[in-house]
């Protein structure tokens, strides 16, 4: 995804409106010229399946959460070379790059470690010891290579301490233990080797002497002639040292899914200059500095059905959010700047989406038409609920022509897929469909389900309300209630837990009836419209 990805999202436990509500937000973004995806932040459930296996079509990735990871950031790519690369191509390679920076990496393109300008020139600072350890460490044979030379004669036994010298002349006695170099001169070739050089490389030289050759084997002395200049010889010997000698290897990386906010923290503590990018392969992708961190991006959000932070995406309130399709009571969710924000009173949310195609002329492809329509029957309970309007109805039959859908046929359908109990836990039961409302400083949950009638939910009551018990203590939520949708739209039965239901007993007794352990509210199927403003009613 680009850095301008749009994700649309319904809430969390989705229903149907808001998976589809969100999918045909998504294409209508699209068709306008925009990068946009839906996503879903939960499970679908069986009337979703039901209806989306209806027209041939899946579910919207699941993505649990919306804040910025590394992956969204314009991080820089990465100059690889291999650990036996000498120092010099490596540095030619980050010249071309415009890098200073290079990852060293194995056959596998796997993380071994990174090298800098910094690191390449440390040891060429005078009186730096460095310089001369990684001479030292670097193979006779690696030297000769790199200057195309040719290794005439190697010893046995590798005694140079790595120190370059030149020779001034023949009485020149500087030259034990180190890499002597000299011009095309015999007579300085036997000196160097007599005074225990313990290499020697002769420049602008095709050959060495008989005399020389013997010497050098006698003295133990490596001999290496080169076409290259005694000045280059000297300045690029140190060169030609693998890059794995000077590359630093424990270092603080970070992974491409890891989160911004979190990279941020740990950046903020260090004072490195660049922090290599791994995957979960520990393949390195790239770096990400302080300059990336602070000017990210955080993810472009749009929310359809819901217009709270509780209902909403992890990481939501991180995200810019920029516009909200809605149909619900106006939550908590405040943005850094203005927003597009459309809430209706209609009773579903496609019916908004709808709408919205038509009054930009934006097709709507048949599929997706029967989609919006089933979408616009489920959350209408087939047109019963208090929450259905003429607006809803119109729009349905406007879907319904253009898919060639017949709702009075599909329309007890879709309801009897989602209110079948069977083979259904407890937990999933009320986990499906779950709000949480924040209610003058009161934490409401409140799940709900559609049933076809009393029996199937009464063996139900037990484990439900040691679940919602169980829920409230962990949610910290005041009230928990399950709420049981008749589907032929006559009521719901209520199960309420939590410390805070007593408030509630007198509105039940009120306008509601006791049925065992239930409280049945009459013609009471709509949680938006009429469950949540009562309790409101009570709490405020």
């Amino acid at each position: 995804m680009s850095r301008n990805t749009i994700y649309v999202t319904g809430h969390k436990n989705p229903d149907s409106d808001s998976i589809i509500s969100a999918m045909a937000y998504a294409y209508f973004k699209q068709q306008m010229g925009y990068d946009a995806i839906a996503v879903r932040i939960g499970e679908i459930n069986r009337e979703t399946e039901y209806i989306l296996s209806m027209f041939n079509e899946f579910a919207p990735p699941l993505v649990k959460n919306i804040r910025t990871r590394v992956r969204d950031t314009d991080f820089d790519d990465i100059v690889t070379c291999k650990p036996t690369d000498t120092v010099y191509t490596a540095l030619m390679k980050m010249r071309e790059h415009g890098r200073k920076v290079i990852a060293i990496v194995d056959d596998k393109r796997r993380f071994l470690g990174m090298a800098t300008t910094s690191d390449i020139i440390k040891p060429l600072i005078p009186h730096q010891d460095r310089n001369n350890e990684l001479i030292r460490s670097t193979p006779i044979e690696d030297i000769a290579s790199f200057f195309d030379g040719e290794l005439v004669y190697k010893d046995d036994v590798q005694r140079s301490i790595g120190r370059m010298h030149v020779m001034a002349g023949v009485d020149d006695k500087e030259c034990e233990d180190k890499i002597v170099v000299t011009g095309d001169d015999s007579r300085l070739h036997e000196m160097a080797i007599k005074n225990k050089a313990a290499t020697l490389i002769a420049t602008k030289t095709d050959k060495f002497s008989d005399k020389v050759l013997k010497l050098a084997k006698k003295h133990g002395c490596n001999l290496v002639t080169c076409d290259e200049s005694i000045y280059d010889v000297i300045k690029y010997t140190y060169f030609a040292t693998s890059v794995d000698k000077i590359m630093t290897k424990d270092l603080i990386t970070f992974q491409y899914d890891d989160y911004i906010d979190d990279v941020k923290t740990v950046i903020n503590k260090t004072r490195f200059r660049s922090y290599p990018i791994l995957d979960k392969r520990n393949n390195v992708i790239g770096t990400i500095s302080r300059y990336h961190v602070l000017r990210h991006s955080n993810r472009n959000l749009i929310l359809v059905d819901h217009n709270e932070y509780s209902q909403s995406i992890e990481g939501a309130e991180e995200a810019n959010i920029l516009e909200i399709i809605d149909h619900h009571r106006l939550g908590g969710i405040k943005t850094p700047s203005p927003v597009h924000f459309r809430n209706e009173q209609v009773g579903c949310c496609a019916t908004i989406i709808s709408k919205i195609f038509q009054e930009n002329n934006v097709e709507i492809p048949k599929d997706l038409a029967g989609l919006l329509c089933c979408a616009i029957i489920s959350d209408t309970v087939n047109f019963k609920s208090v929450t259905c309007t003429n607006e809803d109805i119109e729009q349905a039959e406007y879907l319904a022509d253009l898919s060639k859908l017949d709702m009075e046929r599909i329309g007890p359908k879709i309801l009897a897929a989602g209110a079948t109990l069977e083979d259904k836990s407890c937990d999933f039961i009320f986990r499906t469909d779950l709000k949480q409302f924040d209610i003058n400083k009161n934490k409401v949950s409140v799940g709900q389900s559609n049933i076809v009638n009393y029996e199937s939910i009464e063996p139900l009551k037990e484990q439900m309300q040691i679940i919602m018990k169980n829920y409230s203590k962990d949610s910290n939520s005041n009230i928990v209630m399950m709420v049981f949708s008749l589907i032929d739209g006559s009521g719901s039965y209520i199960l309420a837990e939590g410390p805070g239901v007593n408030k509630l007993e007198e509105v039940f007794k009120k306008k509601g009836e006791y049925v065992g352990e239930f409280i049945f509210l009459k013609d009471v199927i709509s949680r938006k419209q009429q469950l949540i403003p009562m309790i409101s009613d009570v709490l405020e």
